[in-house]
């Protein structure tokens, strides 16, 4: 008792310099909150409606815990007499949050008409900047990333990763191309597959030239998820995914390091695997034991001291299971589990209103953060092969918190017009929603 004591009072002290951030981050939070009914004049709506407030706490309790967890997998285990540190160990995570949370405030004032509209036009966007850093790598040029791989634009002192943006776009594109022509992916598998696989097949290029295999994954998933969910048979999907699944199979198979990964994934501890492909899932299944039920204490983890490689980002999950134990990660998976059994809520609710593309863009919108969550902690618990992706709204990355922010900020205003519509009853495929 005494010593579990003694680790709450050291991990109390540790955060005491990052105490500040959250206590703005909150206020910013609360104000958003107080700020975000929107007026009836935005969307013919007859009175103010506020934004889900148990969405919105979930989310915030989200970003605390990611602005707590980037901050201790940053700091050096302290000593008993030395237990201060500089806010250096946060690095830019305040302002990828405060952002964050300014682009959703700005995109749940935005109507999910113009989104729909613009769905083709927002993916050539996305393709235009995949292409950008395309020819950045051809040319060479100087934002180069681990192992040689080529992700991001420079602007000003900030990078961006068109990849983050990219698993939103596909899935804004899906929805539309779900809605305009129903009648194909329901009844014709090549008529209606084919021109969104040709833009697939394009966008898997470009990312897999980066390389960025896991971004590949996602877009892929959500496609499929949406399309399915827009009528496509499960025969077709069957077929789809059985295909894709082959792909990705020959490009481990013909990449060395990914095959070496999937071999030391079969048995990443042993003395031919854990001190080269295998180490980086062997020291996170460490962690994991080191932490038990209740973890070390916030700060007090040994793993990230040059043990887990990239603790803020790829392998910040461990962190939590070290430092937090068994309560701290089962809190992060129910939290999620929530964040996505709400997402589809709202979708069937659209749906239900004969709001199809809204419908279908929310539900995709929970079924990429889904995915990428559970590849995120599949490769940190060993279920997965090690596979680089960053766990959303808490990993550190100003990308990928820009994006799910403003993805946020999409599912609020697909709710808030949910709540300002009538109720119906809708049937897809003699389903009711």
């Amino acid at each position: 008792m005494k010593h579990r004591m003694r680790k709450s009072i050291s991990s109390y002290r540790l955060l005491a310099p990052v105490k500040i951030y959250i206590r703005i981050m909150l206020n910013v939070g609360m104000s958003i909150m107080k700020r975000s009914s929107v007026a009836s004049r935005s969307a013919g709506m007859a009175n103010n409606i506020n934004i889900d407030r148990s969405l919105y706490f979930t989310i915030l309790s989200l970003l605390v815990m990611g602005t707590v967890m980037v901050y201790s997998a940053r700091l050096p285990l302290p000593s008993d007499s030395e237990l201060s540190f500089d806010l250096y160990n946060l690095g830019m995570h305040p302002v990828h949050v405060l952002l964050g949370l300014l682009v959703m405030f700005i995109f749940l004032h935005i109507p999910i008409s113009i989104i729909e509209k613009g769905s083709g036009f927002f993916l050539l966007f996305g393709i235009l900047l995949l292409l950008i850093v395309f020819f950045k790598k051809v040319f060479g040029g100087s934002d180069v990333l681990v192992d040689g791989a080529v992700r991001s634009l420079n602007i000003s002192r900030f990078t961006f990763q068109p990849a983050e943006l990219m698993k939103l776009l596909i899935v804004i594109f899906s929805a539309g191309y779900a809605v305009r022509h129903k009648d194909r992916i329901t009844e014709d598998l090549v008529r209606g597959m084919g021109p969104i696989g040709l833009v697939l097949l394009l966008i898997v290029t470009l990312l897999m030239y980066q390389p960025d295999l896991g971004s590949v994954i996602i877009v892929c998933s959500s496609t499929i998820v949406v399309l399915f969910l827009g009528g496509m048979t499960i025969r077709a999907i069957a077929g789809v995914t059985c295909f894709l699944i082959s792909g990705v199979l020959l490009i481990i198979l013909f990449t060395q390091f990914r095959l070496n990964r999937l071999l030391a994934y079969l048995d990443p501890c042993s003395l031919e695997h854990s001190q080269n492909a295998g180490w980086q899932l062997c020291q996170a299944l460490v962690a994991f034991g080191n932490g038990g039920m209740f973890g070390t204490g916030i700060g007090l983890g040994s793993a990230k001291l040059g043990h887990l490689p990239l603790p803020h980002t790829d392998f910040i999950f461990s962190v939590i299971g070290e430092e937090l134990g068994f309560v701290g990660v089962f809190t992060v998976v129910i939290i999620f589990a929530f964040l996505i059994i709400k997402s589809i809520k709202i979708g069937r609710e659209a749906m239900a209103q004969d709001r199809l593309f809204s419908g279908l863009l929310a539900q995709g919108i929970g079924a990429s953060l889904c995915i990428q969550a559970l590849i995120h902690v599949g490769v940190n618990t060993g279920l997965l092969p090690t596979k680089g992706l960053t766990l959303p709204f808490i990993s550190y990355g100003g990308s990928s918190m820009l994006i799910v922010c403003l993805s946020m900020g999409i599912l609020f205003r697909i709710d808030i017009e949910n709540k300002s519509s009538p109720r119906k009853k809708n049937r897809i495929n003699g389903k009711v929603w």
